[in-house]
């Protein structure tokens, strides 16, 4: 693989607010408690300290998780690892989206893999963990997957906790990825995993433990499920302050009102964060004079039958977003965790809830973005003359580049209305000498030529853009392939036509080309196809 990189401001993909956590801006210093950066996580590890019991709890609930299915040695040594009384983790996680979901989740994984590897110690064992948000309730959003550009879609009419849905109906979404994933010298190697992972017997939290287990389960990946009773206990006083003392609404609003102008919060903050499990129900917990209240139907409490109900069933009770992050540094020693841009920007707003709840902040590592180019995609780029930083123009702006740049004549006037310029200068300074009156006048006859000279100007770029209009065509559709819809297509395509196509040796060499702490966009430039 040939391996570019380009700062993420060029991408112009990143809010502000991402790209001044990455700068470690002064300003972004207040909402973390660790900067994203080598000293950062070193000082987070050398700082995590956690309680004994909570391990003890959490190492019995990961062991039960993991029965069953055959345990990779790599994982059992981590689970072993982490029993250990000065063990840490450093984490990611993603909804339980279809086969997968998109390419952006592997990047997630195999960063949080690297990082864990980096800043493992003697003395501090460091275990890479996937976070399942099987609690999501959003099935809209993982019942689907696309790849080459086709929907695969598992049409599940079950509602509540994702997670929880047995895979009934999936056998046709099964075949119809199999069959698209082509005859690459990893495809058969993930037909078979599809095949064993999501099986109608299976939950879709657990397909999703199988999968991740056979791509991840040899570099040591961890997978955990965080809708589990023994683990909802060790969160329930998170819980009940809540309840009590709405803690995340009142935090997150002062975070808010400390960011820097033009940032903006990404996730709203409620006065309850909390939802309500039931069968086929996920609902959100609201509060008003009356007491509390469960939506769509649920049943309403007292203040006091509501801390009961969490103090006997606490698993029926789920984190929304913004309180999700709490559960899970509740339950892990964790010193980073791996997220995307919309994670980091909802992290930092919650910088004085997890003072407020005396739960440590881990670093929050914004993921690598990478974009895949296949050898035919090189080879067309090539020909084209596009540099790695071209693609990330809006392609009616690359167009346009590509016609002045081709153009048999000059097409800017840019020259021309700098000498025109100079002579209107000379008319309105002489037109005011004469009377004051007229300098006005000559002021408008010179914007009216700089239109004219626009309007001209844009004439010359339209012919030049017709007579190029063959290789525009051909630059249209290489952009569309790589960034379909204009987003970029990790986004998009699912990561198993990747894996597929150059095999699962791949995912060693993302590991190794892909560096969080670059902090840059990279692009992977495939060649010969990787084995494995």
């Amino acid at each position: 693989m040939e391996r570019n990189t380009v700062p993420y401001a060029a991408t112009g993909r990143s809010k502000p607010i991402v790209l001044d956590h990455l700068s470690g801006d002064p300003a972004m210093a207040p909402f973390s408690t660790f900067p994203f950066s080598e000293v950062g996580i070193a000082a987070a590890v050398d700082a995590r300290t956690f309680d004994p019991g909570v391990r003890t709890i959490v190492s019995r609930a990961l062991e039960g998780q993991y029965a069953g299915p055959e345990m990779h040695p790599a994982v059992r040594a981590s689970l072993d690892r982490f029993r250990d009384p000065r063990a840490l983790t450093i984490t990611t996680g993603h909804q339980l989206c279809l086969f997968g979901g998109p390419r952006y989740v592997l990047y997630k994984v195999l960063n949080a893999i690297r990082l864990a590897r980096q800043f493992d110690r003697q003395d501090r064992p460091v275990v890479p963990v996937f976070w399942m948000a099987s609690e999501d309730h959003d099935l809209p959003e993982v019942d689907h997957v696309f790849l080459r550009n086709e929907r695969v879609h598992w049409t599940a009419t079950a509602g509540g906790a994702v997670g929880r849905m047995p895979l009934v109906g999936i056998a046709g979404a099964v075949r119809k990825a199999s069959d698209l994933l082509g005859m690459g010298p990893g495809a058969d190697t993930l037909r078979v995993l599809l095949q064993e992972a999501y099986r109608p017997e299976h939950t879709l939290a657990q397909a999703t433990r199988r999968f991740l287990h056979g791509l991840f389960g040899r570099l040591g990946l961890v997978v955990i499920d965080g809708d589990d009773p023994a683990l909802k206990r060790l969160f329930a006083p998170v819980m009940r302050e809540e309840l009590l003392n709405q803690v995340v609404e009142r935090t997150v609003r002062y975070a808010d009102e400390k960011l820097p102008k033009g940032y903006g919060g990404q996730a709203h903050a409620r006065p309850v964060n909390l939802f309500h499990l039931r069968p086929g129900h996920r609902s959100r917990v609201s509060v008003d004079d009356a007491g509390y209240h469960v939506l769509d139907g649920g049943p309403g409490f007292s203040s006091e039958e509501l801390l009961a109900e969490v103090e006997r069933a606490p698993q029926d009770f789920s984190p929304n977003v913004l309180l999700r992050p709490l559960y899970q540094e509740t339950i892990l020693p964790n010193v980073a965790y791996v997220g995307g841009g919309g994670e980091v920007a909802y992290w930092m707003q919650l910088r004085w809830t997890f003072q407020a709840l005396q739960v440590p902040m881990p670093v929050v590592a914004l993921r690598t973005s990478a974009l895949l180019l296949e050898a035919e995609e090189s080879a067309k780029l090539a020909q084209l003359g596009l540099h790695i930083e071209d693609l990330f123009m809006p392609v009616d702006q690359l167009g346009a580049e590509w016609a002045r740049t081709h153009a048999s004549v000059d097409t800017s006037l840019a020259a021309e209305r700098e000498r025109i310029g100079a002579v209107f200068q000379g008319i309105v300074a002489r037109s005011a000498g004469v009377d004051p009156t007229l300098e006005a006048s000559a002021k408008g006859e010179q914007a009216r030529m700089n239109k004219r000279l626009d309007h001209l100007e844009e004439r010359l770029l339209r012919a030049a853009k017709r007579r190029e209009a063959v290789n525009i065509a051909r630059l249209e559709r290489i952009h569309a392939l790589l960034f379909p819809g204009g987003g970029l297509r990790e986004r998009r395509e699912g990561l198993l036509t990747a894996v597929a196509d150059h095999g699962v040796g791949l995912l060693d060499g993302l590991l190794d080309a892909l560096d969080p702490l670059e902090k840059r966009f990279t692009v992977l430039s495939f060649g010969e196809k990787v084995s494995g």
